[in-house]
């Protein structure tokens, strides 16, 4: 599969790429890459001391655009830089899994990890795909005779069901009394504090992760908190309606708002994405909302906030 900054690297004076070459020991290459060990930082030259882009964590998916014995170019989240070799790990796992969609209609496999990726085809809902490097958001998958990358979040695994916590009600419980739990704007230990809370606060998980669950406190306020400080109840959590844009993960112009949780349910009406919905309860499947004073559901996959 041919990468799109291969053609910008071809651009390049020939002197540049002598340079490049010479100063990183690059060779040409078409390959993708997981992160592993930890945040990785992107660099803008191959360098320990040169400007960081970025930092990505361990599962996240990157295509190798030139490969070198330290170092490698590399383009992820739309940026281009490098990234240490030996923090990269390129291996093939392979694994089956199956298109799961809450839509109903097919599963885009694109060009590029991204969803500005060329869309290559579209995988009917219940397919089987072969799972070639499992990431935290995109896979590279083989569907169809044709090799491209998929949404992980919609590949079922059958031995990694979605996380249970989502949904449920959880308590700050931090390790002393004494001590507060940041509510942060982004999943980062560098992103704004929202507010902060003691030890016995209720929340209620909207997304959960390995490290970081997304989740609202009692008050109504919306954030990321580490999963470490959380104590998950087993009860159902409740959220206060707050506000959600439609999305759609598949390219669609439109997501179905339907009259009961269920892909079978009759469809109440079509609603455009960028529109926004008000939720009054989630779930990890389906979110109850109100759209122009009308209740229903609609996927939460097709919801952000």
């Amino acid at each position: 599969m041919k990468h799109n900054s291969l053609k910008k690297l071809a651009g390049l004076s020939a002197a540049a790429v002598l340079t490049l070459t010479a100063s990183a020991g690059l060779a040409a290459a078409s390959d993708s890459a997981l992160v592993q060990g930890g945040r990785l930082n992107l660099r803008e030259t191959p360098a320990l001391t040169a400007k960081v882009l970025g930092q990505f964590p361990t599962g996240t998916l990157v295509e190798i655009i030139a490969a070198g014995d330290e170092w490698h170019q590399v383009e992820v989240d739309g940026q281009e830089g490098f990234m240490m070799a030996r923090y990269l790990n390129t291996a093939m796992n392979s694994q089956t899994a199956t298109v799961r969609t809450n839509s109903g209609i097919g599963l885009n496999l694109r060009e590029q990890p991204d969803m500005d990726g060329a869309i290559l085809t579209s995988v009917k809902n219940g397919s089987e795909i072969v799972v070639l490097q499992k990431g935290k958001e995109w896979s590279r998958v083989q569907a169809g005779g044709q090799e491209g990358f998929m949404a992980t979040r919609f590949l079922n695994f059958g031995n990694a069901p979605v996380k249970p916590s989502t949904g449920k009600l959880a308590v700050v419980s931090n390790p002393r009394d004494t001590q507060v739990l940041n509510l942060r704007q982004s999943p980062s230990l560098d992103a704004k504090v929202v507010d902060y809370y003691r030890n016995g606060v209720e929340v209620t998980i909207l997304s959960a992760g390995d490290t970081w669950h997304k989740v609202q406190v009692e008050d109504g306020k919306i954030g990321y908190m580490m999963a470490k400080y959380l104590k998950v109840t087993g009860e159902s959590g409740s959220v206060k309606p707050f506000q959600a844009k439609v999305i759609n993960v598949n390219g669609g112009s439109y997501v179905n708002f339907r009259k009961a949780a269920s892909l079978s349910a009759g469809i109440i009406s079509r609603v455009d994405v960028g529109a926004s919905v008000t939720v009054i309860e989630h779930g990890t499947d389906w979110c109850k909302v109100i759209v122009d004073g009308t209740e229903g559901y609609m996927s939460t996959w097709f919801l952000k906030w």
